[in-house]
């Protein structure tokens, strides 16, 4: 998918959703969640070379936790998202409690990496 294909989708979901918003506020919020997803599949459309890359790299590299750092990236991204469309919905509470359950997301993730960090700082006392 070319960039210039996903900017004109992105304005073309703003003039929607600014003139949906003004009629009908709620049907506007499940637009954005609309349009957010369909941004979604067509961002992850253009990742795939970048995807496969990232597998070849991994591969070669011997580093088996790299994949642990790109699936907390994912999770951060994806929890920025949702906070954003509760915030677009006017929900700031809940906005707040989606960015806590990505932080902890991201923590469980991360989890086999800080292992692998306390293993070798013991291994490095011993």
């Amino acid at each position: 998918m070319d960039i210039f294909k996903i900017l004109g989708f992105c304005l073309c979901a703003l003039v929607l959703l600014s003139v949906l918003r003004q009629y009908n506020p709620g049907y506007a919020v499940l637009a954005a969640l609309a349009c957010c997803m369909v941004l979604l599949w067509f961002v992850m459309q253009a990742l795939g070379p970048v995807l496969s890359f990232v597998e070849t790299l991994l591969q070669f590299s011997g580093f088996e936790h790299l994949g642990t750092v790109f699936k907390a990236v994912a999770i951060a991204l994806m929890a920025q998202s949702v906070q954003d469309l509760c915030m677009e919905a006017g929900q700031t509470a809940l906005a707040g409690r989606v960015e806590l359950a990505g932080k902890v997301a991201v923590l469980l993730a991360a989890m086999p990496l800080f292992t692998v960090l306390t293993d070798t700082l013991l291994a490095l006392l011993r």
